[in-house]
């Protein structure tokens, strides 16, 4: 029998002088009641409860392992309490891990809508560009784009994929000249290619190594480790930039960024998210995975970015009222 319950229904039947009363408690019967403080008896080879047709009272034993146990019920009965609450609503910190591939523009706008809907979660955000391991390094969610390297033991859910596209301001853009001679469409005549680039072995899907390769001369890179840089040296007219759709959505749409035309379409891109177990899950993990699957399933399958186009642009044009107020 569960020792535990068993201790519970002997300090009930204890505190009540009633085996009936002590079932009622449990919703069960009172013969499952006498058998459970049967088994305690015979663990303790002693007598715990005198019980007649009208009464039950403590024996010696008993006196001495109600005065003991009861206060350890109480205080187990409390901290399980406090637990099944915690599993229940979301409060504390909760530990992200994010590729740095995917930089601030797709995560960050996330928590906003999250913290608003889960006010007593604490988010704490971690950049990373390197394999992350969720228990090692103590977080308890990660994100990442393809291909990304993960160890230890987790669940790994994949949530959207996106376009890529080969992006240039419009100065830098004009500057293109419509072919090379061989074929290939919006190849500058000085090109200059802005990529991603992350040292870590599968921080970038294997599909995009091999199309740059095929398409840009190694010599015509300029490699970054942030995203967010990538994106803002292209505003700059630095040179084109393969990014994902979410990261300039908001650019294509103002006409801050223009797509070059490219005789092969980039490869797609995607985001997954990895947590370590499907069962217990505190409930910051769960309606944090929850959330942003949520987030991106709200959208059209060839829009799909962080809250939609719509929500970027108006972001956009918020942060350019605001700048030149």
């Amino acid at each position: 029998m569960d020792y535990l319950q068993s201790l519970r229904m002997f300090v009930k039947v204890a505190e009540l002088r009633s085996f009936a009363g002590a079932a009622d408690q449990f919703d069960v019967s009172s013969a499952a009641v006498t058998r459970n403080v049967a088994s305690l008896e015979d663990r303790f080879a002693a007598r715990l409860l005198q019980r007649t047709t009208r009464s039950v009272t403590l024996t010696d034993a008993g006196r001495l392992l109600f005065e003991r146990v009861r206060p350890l019920v109480d205080e187990i009965d409390e901290v399980e309490g406090a637990l099944q609450a915690t599993s229940r609503v979301p409060a504390g910190p909760l530990r992200i891990a994010v590729q740095g591939s995917l930089g601030a523009g797709c995560v960050a706008k996330l928590l906003g809508d999250y913290r608003a809907r889960y006010p007593s979660v604490a988010p704490q955000l971690t950049f990373t560009h390197g394999p992350v391991d969720l228990v090692e390094h103590r977080f308890d969610v990660a994100v990442f784009g393809d291909d990304y390297q993960h160890s230890g033991s987790v669940v790994v859910r994949r949530v959207v994929r996106w376009p890529q596209h080969v992006v240039a301001s419009p100065s830098y853009a004009a500057s293109l000249r419509a072919a090379d001679g061989k074929g290939r469409a919006g190849q500058p005549a000085a090109p200059t290619l802005l990529t991603y680039d992350d040292p870590s072995p599968g921080a970038l899907d294997a599909a995009v190594r091999q199309w740059l390769d095929e398409q840009w001369p190694a010599a015509s890179r300029i490699r970054v480790n942030n995203s967010d840089v990538l994106r803002q040296l292209a505003l700059e007219g630095m040179g084109a930039a393969l990014v994902p759709d979410y990261l300039v959505a908001s650019d294509l749409a103002n006409g801050a960024l223009l797509r070059v035309p490219t005789a092969f379409e980039p490869p797609d891109t995607g985001l997954s998210i990895a947590y370590l177990t499907r069962r217990n899950l505190a409930a910051t993990v769960r309606t944090f995975v929850d959330f942003v699957v949520e987030a991106f399933e709200r959208e059209p399958a060839a829009t799909r970015a962080p809250f939609g186009r719509a929500r970027l642009a108006a972001i956009a044009a918020d942060e350019g009222g605001q700048a030149a107020a």
